[in-house]
């Protein structure tokens, strides 16, 4: 075994020990492990990175599979614009622990390729069949690029077949990855694709090549300093080397969660493009307000070189985001000493931090949800949870990157699903779009408005939804009713506990959640489970039951069953 392969053993057992001390039953650790290091560039959180995972039975030999237009993720609620540039990428990984490369396992991504990229191609079509997880993703992607297919957008696709064993790929192997490239070419004859073989040498690789903590920003010109920090400008080539990996993607880490919403098609984003194209334009930075980067420290590393440890920019996403979009395609070049102004201020005092989020970001009407993590309320949650040894990931990712626990880590759409499935008893919208209730101004109230709740039903919301979740895990569900059933058993559960329908939040402070018992929960589940298969059968769509349609609330009917079950049972009318 190499020294690589001993490393690489090592970190993962130290990273296992760390992440999930106890890992769940339905989830492969290494391949977790695996897709979290290469996904680093796109600053995902572990209920993001989970999304992508479909391994299993039928999975057409693919572990994981993730659609990024513009750098984002895309899910089902994510909403594209096809008059603005859009890029899109596809990153599908393949992972394999104890077992080197195959040509086989690469002939089945042949396959799978050519029945995703075959937009037109429905599943009684497919070559294979297909587990419902890989089907749901083969949908959102033909349906979410068939938006913006008419502008053709630039597309790539990245293949990673991993492995933890010290080999090299033979001969078929490399025919077979050939191939798949082909399909792709065929379907998309302008894709960028590459397919990569990672071994243990290469996975260490990947291991080591951890982002640094520091970057080094380039003054034009010597900078004015204060006790707050420094301010001065910055040539834009610069600035774009400052934003980026050394793979050339955009350091989403540097970009605070709180402000990540990139609103590429305000009209100010449009300004700013038009800037940068122009030849003959005005200087840059007297057009445009700068940046402000947070940091916890700065040092000199050399003549107008200043180092910054953990640089969050939290105003000015747009124009960066512009900046890069503009020289990802055409490279600076050495005459052009255009500026920026950059805002450089030192401290590590987190109420200073927000307030200073929320003062700036004021130049490109930036929609009120994107500041949200900012309200106190939050901040109060935050607080709370760590007494109870949980951790409320207000700002995305930061606790990942602390390496806590991915089990106590509570990220703000979970609870708001758990909000919505325990308090405000609407599990079709906890299941379907629960992104509403942090965008829009009144479903927000509804869940974080100033005294809405009292502050202890947030931690016990997630409280009951984790023990559901715990208990699901044990049943060894289909994965599509393990995604389903949780936000309605959460919603039967809580309110047959207390006794009433209604389930006021009162007496759901007041309910031990130590008394849903896997006797009593199993007795929610079939009920629930009950109506759930009937209506599917019911309210087929082409022969099929579709699911996780009627869990998000088609047509209201599974909420109109189980509302009016739990009437009957718990609060029945009064005879006259």
């Amino acid at each position: 075994m190499s020294n690589e392969a001993v490393a690489l053993e090592a970190n993962f057992r130290g990273w296992q020990e760390k992440r999930f001390p106890t890992p769940p039953k339905d989830l492969n650790v290494f391949e977790y492990y695996c897709i979290d290091q290469f996904l680093r560039p796109f600053d995902l959180s572990d209920s993001q990175l989970k999304t992508g995972l479909i391994g299993g039975p039928k999975d057409g030999g693919v572990d994981a599979l993730y659609m990024f237009v513009n750098g984002e993720l895309v899910d089902a609620e994510t909403e594209l614009d096809p008059k603005t540039p859009n890029t899109i990428k596809l990153l599908i990984l393949q992972v394999k622990e104890g077992e080197g490369f195959s040509p086989v396992a690469i002939d089945k991504l042949n396959f799978f390729s050519d029945d995703l990229l075959e937009l037109t191609r429905k599943k009684a079509d497919y070559h294979q069949t297909y587990r419902p997880d890989l089907i749901t993703a083969m949908r959102l992607f033909k349906d979410k690029y068939g938006i913006i297919i008419g502008e053709n957008p630039p597309f790539s696709v990245d293949f990673y077949y991993i492995t933890k064993k010290d080999v090299d790929p033979n001969g078929d192997c490399k025919t077979s990855s050939a191939k798949v490239i082909d399909v792709v070419k065929k379907h998309f004859s302008n894709a960028q694709v590459t397919f990569n073989f990672v071994n243990a040498a290469a996975l260490w690789k990947q291991v080591e090549a951890r982002p640094s903590k520091k970057k080094i920003l380039k003054w034009q010109s010597q900078s004015l300093s204060t006790p707050e920090g420094q301010i001065g400008l910055v040539r834009l080539a610069d600035y774009y080397q400052f934003i980026v990996e050394s793979n050339g993607q955009l350091a989403e880490r540097f970009f605070d969660s709180n402000v990540r919403g990139y609103w590429k098609s305000t009209t100010v984003n449009k300004r700013i493009a038009s800037t940068l194209k122009a030849a003959n334009s005005p200087e840059f930075w007297l057009l445009n307000n700068g940046i402000t980067i947070l940091t916890g420290s700065v040092g000199a590393a050399g003549h107008l070189e200043a180092e910054v440890t953990d640089p969050q920019i939290v105003n000015g996403l747009q124009t960066s985001r512009e900046i890069y979009n503009h020289f990802s395609v055409a490279p600076p070049i050495d005459s052009d000493n255009r500026r920026l102004l950059v805002r450089l201020i030192t401290t590590t005092d987190t109420a200073i931090r927000d307030s200073v989020i929320r003062s700036t970001n004021s130049q490109n009407e930036m929609p009120e949800e994107a500041l949200r993590a900012t309200d106190p309320i939050h901040r109060q949650i935050e607080t709370l949870f760590h007494r109870y040894n949980l951790y409320y990931d207000r700002r995305q990712g930061y606790y990942r990157d602390q390496g806590k626990p991915v089990a106590q880590i509570v990220s703000v759409i979970e609870l708001v699903q758990a909000m919505l499935s325990v308090v405000l008893r609407r599990p079709e919208e906890a299941r379907g779009r629960p992104r509403d209730y942090v965008k829009k101004d009144v479903p927000y109230a509804s869940i974080f408005g100033k005294d809405q709740h009292d502050l202890n039903i947030y931690l016990k919301s997630i409280q009951i939804v984790r023990a559901v979740g715990d208990f699901l895990d044990t049943l060894g569900l289909e994965t599509v009713h393990r995604r389903n059933l949780p936000y309605w058993l959460c919603t039967y559960a809580t309110c047959t506990k207390i006794g009433n329908a209604y389930a006021p939040p009162g007496d759901i402070l007041k309910l031990d959640v130590a008394t849903m018992t896997p006797e009593f929960l199993l007795d929610c589940k079939n009920r629930v489970f009950k109506q759930y298969e009937q209506l599917a059968e019911k309210h087929m769509v082409n022969g099929e039951r579709d699911y996780d349609a009627l869990a998000k609330g088609q047509g209201g009917f599974l909420l109109k069953a189980i509302t009016g079950e739990l009437k009957r049972r718990l609060n029945p009318k009064k005879k006259n």
